[in-house]
């Protein structure tokens, strides 16, 4: 009877833990943080020494808007940057998105596709909205933004829809890239929101890649970081999945863990977040 009665206090023991586990993990889901880096680069102009990016990415209609909005008003950032998949498929309504820019009238923003955008049906409306509420779409287009006298250019593409990585998908996407970048050099930032393709645009000439799509490996555990990617080889334990990464003389890229709230693609131990870029002048 000892021993039964020990193995059922260790199963309450073990299921009380487990439920506080999950009930923890609910409640950090709830909130989104701000993750902050700083970039220093000896390429940044001297007027945007200090200058501010907030990256949205991942969003997925997750009813976010107030959280973030809260962030971009105490931090006022310079601009606002949305690095894709607005929407939640099959469905293509950017609500919450159109929300956020309602709370925040103030402030620059701009924005690429996402495969979800580009995979849904409703791409030339979602494209409309984000006109209609001053939201700057930069499918395969760029902005020169100035502060102070200097100048900076915002590099989008446009999500390839496709997600399979073929020898003519990579050859489109850096030819994209390329053609927007001027022949005098120019302190470029890419937003492109499929963080894997990193590997293949890294030395294209921008210096900094803002990015998302892997939601950090949706489920994050301490030395081993993300642990589930897209379908494929880099299913498990994907690489950039999340954070500045930086290989070689490559551009640096930080990658957003992503801003969703998605019940059949649950995250673990890993808080919805929003990201703070400061550029430095080094």
């Amino acid at each position: 009877m000892k021993v039964i009665r020990r193995i059922l206090i260790a199963i309450v023991l073990l299921a009380l833990s487990v439920g506080l586990v999950l009930h923890i993990n609910t409640r950090m889901c709830d909130k989104v943080v701000l993750k902050e880096y700083r970039f220093a680069n000896s390429e940044v102009p001297k007027g945007f020494d200090g200058y501010r990016i907030l990256v949205v990415s991942d969003l997925h209609e997750a009813p976010f808007a107030e959280q973030i909005a809260k962030y971009i008003n105490t931090r006022e950032p310079d601009i606002v940057v949305l690095t894709g998949d607005l929407n939640q498929l099959p469905d293509d309504s950017i609500d919450e998105t159109v929300k956020l820019r309602k709370l925040v009238r103030d402030v620059p923003m701009y924005a690429v596709s996402g495969n979800h955008e580009r995979q849904s049906g409703g791409y030339d409306e979602i494209l409309a909205k984000l006109w209609d509420v001053d939201i700057i779409p930069l499918e395969n287009d760029n902005v020169k933004l100035e502060k102070r006298g200097d100048s900076i250019l915002l590099v989008g593409v446009k999500d390839p829809r496709v997600n399979d990585v073929t020898e003519e998908y990579i050859e489109k996407t850096r030819n994209r890239i390329t053609r927007q970048l001027p022949e005098e050099p120019c302190f470029s930032v890419l937003l492109f929101h499929r963080a894997g393709m990193y590997p293949y645009i890294k030395d294209t000439g921008v210096d900094l890649i803002l990015s998302g799509d892997l939601h950090g490996g949706i489920v994050r555990l301490p030395f081993l970081g993300g642990l589930i990617g897209k379908n494929g080889k880099n299913s498990y334990l994907p690489d950039y999945e999340y954070g500045f990464i930086k290989e070689g003389d490559g551009a640096a890229m930080i990658v957003s863990g992503g801003c969703d709230k998605n019940p059949k693609k649950k995250r673990y131990f890993n808080p919805p977040e929003v990201v703070l870029v400061t550029l430095e002048k080094e």
